[in-house]
């Protein structure tokens, strides 16, 4: 038989009510997710949060409790968590879930549940050849203030970052508008540079590691000095909950669509 706190949570999750899962937890709960600790937080408050945004991705999802163990006040338990993504994708996060309850409720937990491998691609990518040298695309590629010219999305509204990136290591942040979240900012972090060659930058809140989300383009001069532009968007190291069920952020029409723009930039 489940203890009546994994039950209460079981049965609140599968509710697809952000409140009365935060009812499950203290007012000062703490969360921790010791593989990404930045997205540990405090309060009940930000449970509701987070459920809300995960149960915008996942509206049907089901969670069940696998197998639990317990002694006194701790809790060790197995989970897994599934449900049907906007695209249609099934979505399925597994793993164990360590947690202590106070007074009936849950206090502090540590969080360890990962996306489950499936045969759901994992990233988008594009190419074509475009009339101008490599050397005048990478140009415009690391230069933040010229990516608004590229995005074909409509969420870009400037760079914050006033010169082009150097190597590896560097951030550039980016002021960013949607109409869900409104006005907010994405640090790019660098993670591949070679002059001319390739340039990639993974996405994240600014102060925090990135989300897992990669933006890679890689160029290739042709024999009659046009350049070959390869841009790929890979999301397999995205792990949270939240940002699982909003997978892809990109589509490949979006991705080709910055290939005209990236076009018309260097024309």
């Amino acid at each position: 038989m489940l203890p009546q706190t994994l039950e209460a949570l079981r049965e609140a999750i599968n509710s697809h009510i952000p409140e009365r899962i935060a009812d499950c937890f203290t007012d000062d709960y703490v969360a921790e997710r010791p593989l990404r600790p930045a997205e540990g937080f405090i309060g009940s408050d930000q449970v509701a949060a987070n459920w809300t945004k995960i149960l915008a991705g996942l509206p049907d999802v089901r969670a069940e409790i696998l197998r639990h163990a317990q002694n006194g006040d701790e809790l060790w338990s197995e989970w897994e968590w599934q449900g049907t993504a906007p695209t249609g994708a099934t979505v399925v996060l597994r793993g164990p879930v360590i947690l202590t309850t106070r007074d009936g409720r849950i206090a502090w937990a540590r969080f360890y549940p990962d996306p489950v491998t499936t045969d759901n691609p994992t990233h988008i990518t594009v190419s074509r050849v475009l009339d101008a040298p490599a050397g005048r695309i990478f140009a415009v590629l690391r230069d933040p203030r010229r990516h608004p010219e590229l995005d074909a999305t409509g969420l870009l509204r400037h760079a914050e970052t006033s010169r082009p990136v150097d190597g590896v290591g560097d951030t550039f942040v980016m002021a960013m508008h949607n109409d869900e979240m409104g006005d907010y900012r994405i640090e790019n972090h660098v993670v591949a540079f070679t002059k001319n060659r390739v340039i990639a930058w993974a996405p994240g809140q600014p102060g925090q590691r990135p989300a897992g989300h990669r933006f890679t383009w890689i160029l290739t001069p042709t024999d009659d000095g046009h350049t070959e532009v390869t841009q790929t968007y890979d999301w397999t190291a995205v792990t949270h909950p939240a940002e699982v069920s909003r997978l892809p952020v990109a589509s490949a029409d979006a991705l080709d669509g910055s290939l005209t723009r990236l076009a018309a930039a260097v024309a």
